[in-house]
């Protein structure tokens, strides 16, 4: 199912794109067949040239997705560990001279002391939060507070500039780029987001051909065939609003119907 429904994402990509061509071809071309021949020529140039292009985004986009996929998973994992400050203390004792407290990590340095502090919950951390946090630590007498988090508001990070040593404040995402693949040391995942599944194609069809959509077909197809009157890709025309009166009639039929199914509580 999902090889039909790639096959008709590629096939519709490409019609689209060879009416767009073909409208402009009309204008400088009469000869019908020729300016057809020509579109196509132009539309599998464009084809080739879009994909050579997406190769290098798609590239870039999916290791992006992956790394973010990671961070979540990173941190719902952490914030359902009973021993996440382990980890924490584990990471940060790899290069540097550690102490484990009730509920942060207190690195030592010759000139400075700098707070780990984990705040996983899944909440949006607040002022309040950041407040909590200092007044829990202050006896430490840190230089520095590193706090991890699940997100963090504009005011939580305007508040955490107001203090004379630096509170340096990372999300989900941050928290995985500069602390976990920085120093190379990952939490175990334990548990993981369910990935978005991709609609299949009947889920598609249900969607686009039922009673609800055939009048926007229709008056698609109307409008069309009037301007047809007015334009010389006439023939442009005639094909698409063919083809958006066959939708609007298949879906007055509403074929899908019957697969629609009522969901149920238990």
């Amino acid at each position: 199912m999902q090889k039909v429904s790639r096959f008709f994402q590629v096939f519709f990509k490409f019609l689209l794109i060879f009416f767009v061509v073909f409208i402009w071809v009309r204008y400088f071309v009469r000869t019908l067949w020729l300016a057809a021949l020509i579109s196509a020529g132009v539309t599998i140039v464009i084809d080739l040239i879009s994909k050579i292009f997406s190769k290098r985004k798609n590239s870039s986009a999916l290791t992006k997705k992956a790394d973010r996929e990671k961070a979540e998973n990173c941190f719902l994992s952490l914030a359902m560990s009973s021993n996440a400050l382990d980890f924490f203390f584990k990471l940060a004792s790899s290069r540097h001279s550690c102490k484990k407290l009730s509920n942060c990590v207190l690195i030592l340095h010759p000139e400075s002391r700098i707070l780990l502090f984990p705040k996983l919950s899944f909440y949006c951390l607040s002022p309040d939060d950041v407040a909590q946090i200092i007044l829990s630590t202050k006896s430490h007498n840190p230089t520095k507070i590193v706090i991890v988090c699940h997100s963090f508001s504009k005011e939580a990070a305007s508040f955490a500039k107001n203090f004379d040593f630096e509170i340096l404040l990372l999300d989900e995402y941050d928290a995985y780029q500069k602390l976990y693949k920085n120093y190379e040391i990952f939490p175990e995942i334990k548990f993981s987001y369910k990935k978005d599944k991709r609609l299949a194609f009947k889920d598609l069809a249900m969607f686009s051909l039922n009673r609800s959509r055939a009048k926007g077909y229709f008056f698609s197809a109307l409008i069309l065939i009037l301007s047809s009157l007015f334009v010389r890709a006439s023939l442009y025309y005639a094909i698409v609003a063919s083809v958006l009166v066959l939708l609007a009639l298949i879906s007055l039929y509403d074929p899908f119907s019957k697969n629609k199914t009522k969901s149920e509580l238990l």
